[in-house]
């Protein structure tokens, strides 16, 4: 039977440390070949994480990223920071399931210092003067107007917008702790307007189709493809209330003129029984004072999203809404070659 490895000092119980640290408290090298010891990258040691303790996948690997650039951070130069996808993940912005199973960590520097070489990384350098960095969660970050730029070389065009809507958002409710909104409409369109590389033409395109108040990456993606298909666009986040003063609630997606409501369902809605318990109390109060109600879940528009447009389609239908019917095809005007054309009648 395998024997276990001697307990770690309390200095480095759980947290990472380069192998020139674990010398410096005693640890041979024998020992920092341990089985409870990962090696995230090449110098450098990490206590293992324990299985299952985190509630599900998405949260194992943003755990595990976390730990991995805690790691990472002891063996870059001094001055590198998080970019491109590793950033968004960190900050942490919404994206798709396939951008939070990425393991590459992307590290930055600022020119003339040497990017990064080393397994598992992928290394950057700068040069572009408007580039700055922030600090978020301890880890130092590339600037989030100049992130947008990055992802938008590998998102979608919808899912670039989600990121943006969540850039630019200012929540209900503040959090001390998290400064929102990260940046302005105004100065992340001027930032586009000045972006480089591969991404130039997707963010030009993405930035035009942000807006305030989006506080999820669903509704967004509801959003764009509602008005894909030719619905007009929705009110985003508003609070309703009656014709007598009453608050009634907040709606998710608003279609006003046409009397129309649109709420997305989150994962949280059906798990949380309390949260699932007032939104029924809301959703009843919408309907009972003439407001039709279209509920979204997210299984249901992933898996089948023209099923889902189409009853938004029919509650505005039912509310007044018409489709713009096309224009006429404009007939060309005849015209007379200009070897037969008529002269004037001479005097």
């Amino acid at each position: 039977m395998p024997r276990r490895p001697t307990p770690l000092p309390r200095e480095v119980k759980a947290a990472a440390f380069t192998l020139a640290q674990g010398r410096s408290i005693g640890l041979g090298d024998k020992r920092m070949r341990g089985s409870d010891l990962q090696r995230p990258v090449r110098g450098v040691r990490q206590p293992a994480d324990g299985a299952g303790a985190w509630p599900d996948a998405w949260a194992a690997a943003e755990a595990r990223l976390r730990d991995r650039c805690a790691a990472v951070t002891l063996a870059v130069p001094e001055g590198a920071f998080f970019s491109h996808l590793t950033a968004a993940r960190l900050w942490p912005l919404p994206l798709p399931g396939w951008a939070v199973q990425d393991e590459a960590v992307h590290v930055s520097v600022f020119e003339p210092a040497m990017s990064p070489r080393r397994p598992g990384l992928v290394g950057h350098r700068l040069s572009d003067p408007l580039i700055f960095t922030v600090n978020r969660g301890g880890q130092r970050l590339i600037d989030p107007a100049t992130l947008f730029c990055q992802v938008a070389a590998v998102l979608p065009v919808p899912d670039l917008v989600a990121v943006g809507d969540a850039l630019i958002l200012t929540p209900r409710f503040a959090d001390a702790l998290d400064d929102r909104p990260y940046l302005s409409l105004s100065d992340l369109v001027e930032r586009v307007d000045r972006c480089r590389g591969r991404g130039k033409v997707a963010a030009r395109r993405a930035v035009g189709l942000i807006r305030p108040g989006a506080e999820s990456r669903p509704e967004t993606l509801v959003r764009l493809a509602a008005v894909d298909i030719g619905l007009p666009e929705p009110e985003l986040n508003v609070d309703l209330f009656a014709a007598d003063g009453t608050f009634l609630g907040r709606a998710d997606m608003l279609y006003r003129r046409y009397r129309v409501v649109v709420e997305y369902d989150g994962e949280q809605h059906r798990t949380d029984t309390r949260q699932y318990d007032t939104d029924i109390d809301r959703l009843d109060r919408f309907a009972a004072d003439g407001w039709r109600v279209v509920r979204l879940t997210g299984r249901a528009f992933f898996a089948d999203r023209a099923t889902c447009l189409a009853r938004i389609e029919q509650a505005l239908t039912a509310g007044g809404w018409r489709r713009p019917q096309p224009a006429p095809a404009r007939r060309p005007r005849a015209t007379t070659p200009p070897s037969v054309q008529k002269r004037p009648l001479s005097p």
